[in-house]
């Protein structure tokens, strides 16, 4: 007999990169997460820019996840969570 195992695996990765990204969802990123971290929670971002600190002494990445009401973006700085916010009536 077949294990379903695999089935579920693959059910809840899709289910990750398809849930639309709430508050409460980023709330649950935490800083010094990973990218790998942050995907298992949110999925893959739409968009993902690359930023610098005015003295330029730090550089990173900010990801960008839409949801109809927002949108969350997660600051990745040395390849760890910085920041994480829900920016209400944001357009991505």
């Amino acid at each position: 007999m077949m294990s379903r195992l695999p089935l579920v695996g693959a059910a809840f990765a899709l289910t990750a990169c398809s849930s639309g990204v709430t508050p409460e969802k980023i709330s649950l990123i935490k800083p010094a997460m990973t990218p790998d971290q942050v995907e298992a929670i949110l999925g893959r971002p739409s968009r993902i820019d690359q930023s610098e600190t005015t003295d330029q002494i730090q550089s990173g990445e900010v990801d960008h996840y839409p949801a109809p009401n927002g949108e969350g973006r997660v600051v990745f700085v040395n390849n760890t969570v910085f920041k994480a916010e829900f920016v209400p009536g944001a357009k991505s």
